[in-house]
């Protein structure tokens, strides 16, 4: 089986990773080679997606990590793209945003929950969700979306905040948040690379939902630094930018029990302390 990395940043990377250890043939797109992200095995082709793109390959996940554009509320980037593509493939698996299902008050999420439209950029994603569903049964090719929380691992931990003791809102009144450790994530999208997939959607998260901030006091604690102190929501929101705004006014469980019942046992997850500390070492 070949794999096809559309999109080659951060989870790309760690994913072409996994999959190289796994004895997967691997091809990654991106418009630059950045040679801080190269890896013996992988086969790194330069180019923009805007332009024509032929895959001619059968036996193929084409993994889709390419975030939609700034502005809108559709993804005419990857619209652009599936126009002028010509892709043989097995299956398609999208990387996209738990994001979509906006303020749920803390409650529970399923892949069934509405979808409460705060922002366009739930809009936007919601849009590539749907572009690539089309497109995949047109093309008779199997097709998932993964709404994936926020994503965490070496170099992507909040060690400033931690070390300079960010405040944080106080727990019982701060949004519930949701996260998943990048190996996790990867770790997952290659099992479900291997599977008949039984939904069209999965919530991707580690399952322990905690209030916002959690990941940054556990960095402190890693760090042996003092623990941040605690401030009402209205003080932190008359300091938060638009990008903190959203995710405050985003609080949800994410329910991960689709996901549970398609992997079973192989579903495993790493725990929060134990990731920070790994990830902390790299």
């Amino acid at each position: 089986m070949h794999h096809l990395i559309l999109g080659y940043g951060y989870c790309g990377y760690y994913l072409a990773q996994k999959l190289v250890n796994e004895q997967q043939q691997v091809t990654v797109v991106s418009r630059h080679v950045k040679p801080e992200l190269a890896i013996p095995g992988v086969k790194h082709s330069c180019h923009d997606i805007q332009h024509p793109f032929i895959w001619e390959i059968p036996d193929t996940v084409i993994y889709y990590l390419i975030p939609p554009p700034g502005e809108g509320e559709t993804d005419l980037c990857l619209r652009s793209f599936l126009s002028h593509a010509s892709l043989q493939a097995k299956k398609v698996i999208y990387f996209g945003s738990s994001g979509v299902y906006g303020n749920h008050a803390g409650q529970w999420v399923t892949e069934h929950a509405e979808c409460i439209i705060q922002h366009p950029r739930q809009l936007r994603r919601l849009d590539a969700e749907k572009t690539w569903l089309d497109y995949c049964v047109k093309n008779d090719i199997l097709a998932t979306s993964l709404r994936i929380a926020g994503i965490y691992g070496p170099g992507r931990l909040p060690i400033e905040a931690a070390i300079s003791g960010t405040p944080l809102i106080e727990p019982q009144h701060a949004p519930y948040t949701n996260h998943i450790y990048v190996n996790d994530l990867v770790t997952i999208a290659y099992y479900l690379s291997q599977e008949h997939l039984l939904a069209p959607i999965y919530n991707i998260a580690d399952g322990h939902p905690g209030p916002m901030g959690s990941l940054q006091q556990c960095v402190a604690k890693c760090l042996g630094a003092r623990k941040a102190q605690y401030e009402s929501w209205d003080t932190a929101w008359s300091k938060a930018g638009l990008m903190k705004k959203e995710f405050m006014l985003g609080s949800k469980k994410l329910d991960i029990s689709c996901l549970r019942g398609q992997l079973g046992s192989r579903l495993t997850i790493t725990l929060i302390d134990e990731a920070v500390a790994t990830s902390l070492q790299v």
